[in-house]
């Protein structure tokens, strides 16, 4: 009977590491010069984390690989009720921490504290010493310390903390005017956040620490209060240590000094200059500031890359991942209301030509809003010059739900009518229509995120005047628009691969402004689910009352197949009142087997006439190969007009890869097309395109060629280079095009430049030449991009054109719902959704802000993984805007930057899907978390011994384990993080039957909402009777 204790004591041990222990020899307190001092000292160096908490004034120590305590516990009964500085020391196990003691120091008053290690000298060994002054007394300017802080803060007593103290002031701000940038981050083909939150400062770009070593999964934490960053780079055997405040970075056994101009400590994270951070870390970091992107490249293997090349492997077995990981929040939603207040656009100009003995004066308006109204979104577009008469109206009324909970049965996901709804186009047979022009209606059940066609898509949206857009696809730039007067732009057809579709909208405004939007399509992942039906159909009527219409239905047959049929109905005589129509009948099939999909369309005419699509798309090791075969006999439509020698096939291959580029270079993305016709004649044409795009050392480049030969012999070969190149607040840009066939020349050339200065403003010049008219065009313009507007003057100047001046004004507007108050901006929000975010310390735990809570201030938040600039104020309530609309928008609060250590949020997060116009109001209730402490101790006999590794166990009312930890080598443990209810607390049973010990039973635990540290919790084992 006495060995079956110590045989079990050795079975609980056995899982538990070992450690070096940190022998503390000393410990002295002394008091001198108004202050108090404490002396540690120990054989081996001392690693430790300092905390500074309120309500009481209390520091607290916590000290790793300490197992013996006998010399703390002494130090402990020196404390008189006279000493003007401390009121009691406690020491004690750190909670969860089974290699750490915490040695609390309860103060009388306010304190500022110094701590300082010191190396073996003198015959001393290693010491630590913390130094305590009254606040009153500290001089000015003096140093306070602070020390790494990668674990969690320390337990409270029942009195709950308040937030921990800096240990010194951030890093003061550069002199120079700084941005804020949003910068997608990419490595190698991956996206791994759409936007994390940087900082420009003249030429330098400050990246956060803390998020993306997350994102790289490297085990780096951040503690910005006390500004320090600890963890290991890829083997804890490279240890990371980086102290701001004492201006030291530890990289393993290497200690350097750190330039505090290159580095900034704020409330979120600690930013480091991207030069600087790529030394410190196994990447280098590339930044395309035209496309506000951030490149990594690795140096070494990192972990996060096998796990993306293991996930790779497993989608070619049917294994589908992508990048933001569905954290399962609850939807939230957002009601329709019969008339919200809308978001405003609103664009003002005045403009001055003179030339040729005449002057001519121009002036323009544009408004945009959109909203809520009769329990729809919607939308109304107005423009107006001076030049046109006629005022331009387009509107739009309608609902979109990406999770199909539309009309009951019907389970759509889109529904609008309006004139601003229009057409789409429809490869071989339809043009697009122009929205303004008609009434139209849409009804869609299709996957929002999906491309409208198998094999290729449109982009759309609103483009206010002035402004253009650029498409990057693929990280190659292959198309540009300016606003057209119905304010919208359109991409039509856009062919797509296998495989990774990456489309990239670049915006500029006409003062300087830019955004970003991604859109981005896995062609391998849009099949049609086994059994499901998707539907989509338009209908446009235009001003003449000319009739147009569009129908779609595909069906999955399997996992692998897919099934569609379609018509098109158009009027026969085009842009009249006709009241005949041609209708158009399409049956298709496609299927996906492994690395191949391969579809096949076939059209038929109303006259009879027939035209068959096929489709074939792979990839070939890392090359996209996309084949398409068009055979026509007697097809008559929009996009094949009647002709005397009509086409009769057209075959067309586009090679598409990222080929690897010399030293540390990005990979230079490269597209190359052949298309041939074969005309009824037996006549045939040959078009061969060329692509190839890098960016290097903050230079973009995109070089075009294109060779066509005709029927006839003749033969033509064109040529465009594009070039920008950004550093710091200076950029330039030029273009060439150019002629080689049939003769040699150059076609135009274009050179700009534009440099930010002061707060917000942009200075831009440019020329451009014709070469074929000799016509110079000069520019030159100052704009205003940042702030609650945007203005600016620009001049061009051409000797045909004459001078022409121009004064544009531009301001956004969107009301913060909860506090009445309207925020405007120099960018366009109109078309995006934003959220009214409340976050409040939940006293009873109901979710509701109920009198007499505490609102809480300082507070971040996280969507869809990133991290976002905006904070609470002192309201407790954060603005967020320009939320993508008709997705799904994860909102979570980031716990980093509540103040107290002992807050939780109350659930994990919310689900929204954000409409343009509209301000989902959230509340984000926080709740004061507790802590249950105890021991386990082994019966032995008459003597009872702490006991490790036995599981403990929090049991909710409803029986399901909510919490668990394991007992360290004394036995003691902490559940940390137990909110508020009615719990039993127990050991494991199932561990407990594998040991043979009998079950002590459960304790009924109930734990408040004012945070307590619940002690005594504990349980004495024994061993089960013998039967």
């Amino acid at each position: 009977m006495l060995l079956r204790p110590l045989a079990l004591a050795a079975a609980l041990a056995v899982a538990l590491p070992a450690w070096a222990e940190l022998p503390i020899r000393s410990a002295a307190l002394e008091q001198r010069d108004g202050g108090t001092r404490l002396i540690l000292e120990s054989t081996e160096e001392f690693h430790f984390t300092l905390f500074i908490l309120r309500y009481p004034n209390r520091l607290v120590l916590e000290i790793e690989d300490v197992t013996r305590t006998g010399v703390l516990h002494a130090l402990a009964g020196q404390i008189p009720a006279s000493h003007p500085h401390l009121r009691l020391i406690r020491v004690r196990p750190a909670p969860g921490k089974p290699r750490a003691v915490h040695v609390e120091l309860e103060l009388k008053g306010e304190m500022v504290a110094a701590v300082r290690t010191f190396k073996p000298s003198g015959g001393r060994d290693h010491r630590l010493v913390l130094d305590l002054a009254a606040a009153e007394s500290q001089p000015a300017g003096a140093a306070i310390s602070p020390i790494p802080a990668p674990a969690p803060p320390p337990a409270s007593p029942p009195l709950r903390p308040s937030p921990p103290r800096p240990a010194a002031a951030p890093v003061p701000p550069s002199a120079v005017a700084e941005d804020t940038l949003l910068l997608e981050v990419t490595l190698d083909d991956h996206v791994l956040a759409d936007a994390i939150t940087a900082y420009q400062e003249g030429r330098r770009v400050f990246l956060p620490l803390g998020e993306l070593a997350g994102l790289l999964t490297l085990a780096i934490r951040t503690q910005p209060a006390q500004g320090t960053a600890e963890g290991f780079v890829l083997s804890e055997a490279r240890s990371f240590r980086l102290n701001v405040p004492q201006r030291r970075l530890a990289l393993g056994e290497e200690a350097q000094a750190i330039d505090p101009a290159l580095v900034r400590v704020r409330g979120d994270d600690i930013y480091v200059e991207s030069g600087l951070l790529a030394r410190w870390l196994p990447v280098d970091l590339h930044l395309d500031m035209s496309r506000l992107r951030l490149r990594v490249r690795p140096r070494e293997t990192l972990p996060l890359q096998s796990r993306l090349q293991r996930e790779r492997a497993g989608a070619r077995v049917g294994t589908r991942s992508g990048g933001w990981q569905d954290p399962g929040f609850p939807r939230l939603e957002t009601p329709y209301g019969l008339a919200g207040t809308p978001f405003l656009d609103q664009t003002l100009g005045l403009g001055l030509r003179t030339g040729k003995g005449r002057t001519e004066y121009s002036a323009s308006y544009t408004t945009y809003l959109t909203g809520d109204l009769l329990g729809l979104e919607s939308s109304l577009f107005v423009s107006r010059t001076r030049e046109r008469p006629s005022t331009e109206v387009r509107y739009a009324l309608g609902r979109h739900d990406p999770d199909a909970g539309l009309l009951g049965p019907l389970q759509a996901r889109s529904v609008f009518f309006g004139s601003g709804v229009g057409l789409p186009s429809v490869p071989h047979v339809a043009l697009s229509t122009r929205v303004g022009e008609g009434r139209g209606l849409t009804l869609s059940n299709r996957p929002l995120n999906q491309p409208a066609n198998f094999d290729r898509h449109t982009l759309e949206g609103d483009l206010p005047p002035g402004w253009d857009v650029e498409l990057y696809y693929n990280d190659a730039l292959v198309g540009f628009q300016r606003a057209r007067p119905d304010g919208r732009y359109r991409f039509e057809d856009l062919l797509l691969s296998y495989g990774a579709n990456e489309f990239r909208l670049v915006f500029h405004g006409p003062l300087g402004q830019q955004r970003v939007e991604r859109r981005s399509f896995l062609l391998d992942q849009t099949s049609t689910p086994a059994g499901a039906v998707h539907y989509h159909l338009t209908q446009h009527r235009d001003d003449a009352g000319a009739l147009r219409s569009v129908g779609q239905v595909d069906w999955g047959l399997s996992s692998n197949l897919t099934g569609s049929a379609g018509w098109v109905r158009l009027p026969d005589a085009i842009g009249s009142a006709a009241t005949g129509s041609s209708v158009y009948g399409k049956l298709g099939l496609r299927g996906f087997w492994g690395d191949v999909i391969a579809g096949t369309d076939l059209l038929r005419g109303p006259a009879g006439g027939w035209l068959s699509d096929t489709a074939i798309k792979t990839r070939v090791g890392s090359v996209a190969v996309d084949y398409n075969h068009v055979q026509l006999q007697d097809f008559v439509s929009e996009v094949f007009p009647s002709a005397p020698d009509p086409l009769r096939t057209r075959d067309r291959l586009r090679l598409q890869s990222a080929l690897p580029a010399p030293g540390n270079w990005p990979r230079l993305p490269v597209t190359l097309e052949v298309q041939r016709d074969r005309q009824a004649s037996g006549s045939s044409s040959l078009l061969l395109g060329g692509r190839v795009s890098a960016y290097v050392r903050n230079t973009s480049l995109t070089h075009q060629l294109a060779w066509q030969e005709s029927g006839s012999g003749t033969s033509s070969f064109l040529g465009a280079l594009s070039l920008s190149h950004r550093l710091g607040d200076v950029g330039v840009a030029g273009q060439l095009g150019y002629t080689l066939r049939p003769a040699a020349r150059l076609d135009t050339i274009a050179v700009s430049g534009d440099r930010r200065f002061g707060e917000g403003y942009l200075a831009s010049v440019g020329v451009a030449r014709a070469m074929a008219s000799g016509e110079t065009l000069y520019s030159a313009s100052l704009n205003k991009i940042r702030g609650e507007y945007g203005h600016g003057l620009s001049a061009t100047y051409s000797k045909a054109a004459g001078l022409t001046v121009g004064l544009q004004l531009f301001f956004a507007m969107g009301r913060e719902p909860r506090e009445g108050r309207w925020i405007s901006d120099a960018l366009p929000k109109a078309d995006t959704g934003a959220a009214s975010l409340r976050v409040f310390l939940d006293g009873n735990g109901n979710g509701v802000l109920d009198a007499g809570e505490e609102l809480i201030a300082n507070a971040g938040l996280i969507v869809n993984g990133s991290r976002q600039p905006a904070r609470t104020n002192e309201a407790g309530v954060a603005w967020l805007d320009r939320l993508p609309t008709r997705v799904p928008l994860d909102i979570a609060l980031d716990v980093q930057t509540l103040e107290d250590p002992f807050w939780q949020p109350l659930h994990k997060g919310v689900r929204i899907v954000a409409r343009p116009g509209h301000v989902a109001t959230i509340d984000l209730p926080v709740v004061q978390i507790s802590e249950i402490e105890g021991t386990v101790y082994l019966q032995e006999g008459r003597a009872r011994r702490g006991i490790g590794n036995v599981a403990i166990e929090l049991v909710d009312a409803a029986g399901s384990v909510v919490s668990g930890v394991r007992s360290s080598s004394d036995g003691y443990y902490v559940l940390a993080g137990v909110l508020q209810g009615r719990y039993t607390l127990r050991l494991s049973p199932q561990q407990l039957r594998q040991l043979g010990l009998a079950d002590p039973g459960g304790r009924p635990v109930t734990v408040g909402a004012q945070g307590k540290l619940l002690s005594g919790a504990d349980f004495v084992l024994k061993g089960a009777p013998k039967r």
